[in-house]
């Protein structure tokens, strides 16, 4: 077994051999600062990827607190560090604050360990072939046993670090090939055991859409969940995409990327007043506003200004420029939903064989870029006329306008039927989400619902959903996102 470069290495690292300062002290400020990230860090790697031996040190010193279940904190680290004399080699607890603010977003943490294992990866194989030389010419009797010996710890070495696709279940369940966390699975579930028993409701794998019912049966908002949202026009697609978007991102504080095809952002933002102040749209176009009415807004225009929601709109858009813009916003803003209103409004860019294989090709890339980033993408779609035909007029997945490819790559499908809208003395008001698709949990035939066409928000038809309560939040950055879209209100 090919033995790695470790803390006491008495060989001294050369300055040009691979390595990233910056991603170093990414890692170890991630973990002083996110449990999550500690976690990560202490099953994914070891004292040996860190070319600097203050950083081997310094990730000694957090692996031991994370084996003695305490948090990497900065005070608990420099004690573990004083105890070991090495507090004032890695530069004081003035070095260790610094490498908690030098921190990058903690859900990066696997892409700042990736780039340290593939550094690492290059520096040992130096060593290994450095040692190799040295043995071929201390010792030339034996060529043969030298080349055998040096293979092996070449394939070892590759094995170790390789990212092939292959893996087996022992790899996933320790987490190492595991494509959604590197903690050991069966720590993720009994995590998730323990957090029922202390508060006695099922644990919650992604994120809240504000709607309990459909939350408590099939949680939708999963990381790289395609979520397609499909009704014919005027059924409340945009308007239930909103409802989610604004539960996100003012409720829960996390940030929400809407690409607005459709409508311009000035249009959106009034659409998100409305439906926070429950003021009808068209009142608020007309300015027929009592002074109660204005009072109101003013306070949830307030409410938006901090809210970290972006907005991209544009009239058309190609699924390249889609792709780029919400990688960029991903990095800059930590993005945890993206919302596009709407699928078929997308184009490939150039020419295309036919729509069917444009709205395909779209799809696919789609989902792509879901499990790229790691976030639940909700994408709005049309459905086709063949809905009207039906005397009940109740979506099917063969409905799906375009193409089948939408069925197929999809991990949640959601229709909207609104009785009312074919027959208006039926269900006034009344609304029905079909959960048609769920990969990953439950199909739920009906979900009974209030829709307030007038200020587009959706409840519960069993009992209203509770007010909203604003929370404060520090947004990352100062940044307006205006590149023909609109920043919300900032």
């Amino acid at each position: 077994m090919l033995e790695r470069k470790g803390v006491n290495s008495t060989q001294t690292p050369k300055p040009d051999l691979p390595h990233s300062k910056e991603s170093e002290m990414m890692v170890l400020g991630c973990m002083l600062s996110c449990q999550y990230a500690l976690k990560s860090a202490s099953y994914a790697l070891e004292a040996a990827d860190f070319y600097f031996n203050e950083h081997k040190f310094i990730f000694q010193a957090l692996l031991q607190l994370y084996h003695e279940g305490k948090p990497g904190e900065i005070h608990l680290a420099a004690e573990m560090l004083r105890k070991g004399d090495r507090l004032q080699a890695v530069g004081g607890v003035a070095y260790l604050a610094s490498l908690a603010q030098f921190a990058g977003t903690s859900s990066n943490i696997q892409e700042y360990i990736e780039i340290l294992k593939a550094k690492s990866f290059n520096r040992q194989a130096y060593y290994l072939l450095e040692e190799g030389k040295r043995e071929f010419f201390s010792d030339p009797t034996d060529p043969i046993g030298h080349v055998e010996k040096m293979r092996h710890q070449l394939v070892d070495l590759g094995r170790r670090y390789s990212s092939s696709d292959k893996a087996s279940v022992g790899e996933i369940l320790s987490g190492a090939k595991s494509r959604v966390d590197p903690i050991p699975l069966i720590e993720r579930i009994e995590e998730r055991r323990q957090y029922f028993k202390r508060h006695n409701k099922p644990f919650m794998t992604g994120i809240p859409t504000g709607f309990a019912e459909l939350d408590r049966e099939a949680m939708i908002l999963e990381e790289t969940n395609l979520v397609v949202i499909a009704a014919r026009p005027s059924m409340g697609k945009t308007a239930l995409a909103i409802n989610i978007a604004n539960h996100v991102s003012v409720e829960r504080r996390k940030p929400v990327l809407i690409f607005s095809l459709e409508m311009g952002g000035d249009q959106l933002v009034e659409r998100f007043l409305s439906l926070r102040t429950g003021i009808s749209g068209e009142r608020i176009k007309r300015g027929e506003l009592s002074d109660e009415d204005f009072e109101a807004l003013q306070r949830e225009e307030k409410v938006l200004r901090s809210a970290p929601l972006f907005i991209q709109d544009k009239e058309s858009a190609s699924i390249s420029q889609i792709l780029s813009k919400a990688r960029r916003l991903k990095e800059e803003e930590d993005i945890s939903l993206i919302v596009i209103d709407y699928l078929q409004l997308l184009s490939v860019g150039g020419s295309a064989e036919s729509r069917q294989y444009e709205v395909a090709e779209i799809s696919r890339k789609l989902k792509m870029l879901a499990m790229e980033i790691r976030v639940p993408l909700i994408c709005i779609s049309q459905l086709s006329r063949k809905v009207e035909e039906r005397r009940d007029h109740r979506p099917m997945m063969s409905d799906l306008r375009d193409s089948g490819q939408i069925e197929q790559d999809s991990d949640v499908v959601i229709f909207i039927q609104r009785r009312e809208y074919y027959d208006p003395g039926e269900s006034p008001g009344g609304a029905e989400m079909i959960v048609a698709k769920n990969r990953n949990g439950s199909t739920i035939p009906s979900i009974p619902m209030h829709f307030d066409g007038k200020s587009g928000r959706f409840s519960s038809a069993v009992r209203e959903s509770a007010p909203f309560k604003p929370k404060p939040t520090r947004l990352r950055s100062d940044r307006f996102l205006h590149e023909g879209g609109h920043p919300l209100l900032r």
